[in-house]
């Protein structure tokens, strides 16, 4: 796409702020919900975990975070398209864009298959299948955040990795 024309540099800049803000609302509310909501409810004991229950049965908690992660990775993957091989492998900041975007994805499809798929069906007297969702959740957080790390400062990452 040639960004140098009006429409170029709008479609750009459309596809950036999609990416930017739902990755902000995909990490964002993952972190709470891992290291606020899902602890403080835990520590409340039965009636925490039945409010956990009810809480990843609705449907505005279920569908944010997945939904935010797909317009992120779908925005991530048509701005990455836009990129030339030069900018993608030859320097510091491919590099770093590289390992974002591997770390993304994993993201992404390690929280489809572990974590959201299994999210509505989640029964409040099941501890173990709490733990389990639990654990690859944070696992998941851990690949966006270190995705985030690594794409907010790509540009900064020439000296280091170049």
């Amino acid at each position: 796409m040639d960004v140098s024309t009006a429409g170029g540099a709008l479609v750009i800049t459309a596809l950036r702020l999609l990416h930017i803000v739902g990755g902000l609302v995909w990490v964002g509310a993952a972190l709470v919900m891992s290291f606020a909501i899902e602890p403080a409810l835990r520590q409340a004991g039965d009636e925490g975990s039945r409010m956990l229950s009810r809480l990843y049965a609705s449907p505005s908690i279920a569908r944010l975070i997945p939904l935010s992660a797909l317009v992120t990775t779908l925005a991530g993957l048509l701005l990455y398209g836009m990129l030339s091989y030069h900018e993608t492998l030859g320097s510091g900041f491919g590099i770093a864009l590289n390992l974002g975007a591997l770390l993304g994805l994993l993201a992404f499809a390690h929280g489809y298959f572990a974590v959201w798929r299994r999210f509505s069906g989640l029964d409040a007297a099941d501890e173990a299948g709490q733990d389990k969702l639990r654990r690859n959740g944070r696992v998941s957080v851990w690949l966006a955040v270190a995705s985030l790390v690594l794409m907010a400062g790509a540009r900064y990452a020439g000296p280091l990795l170049g």
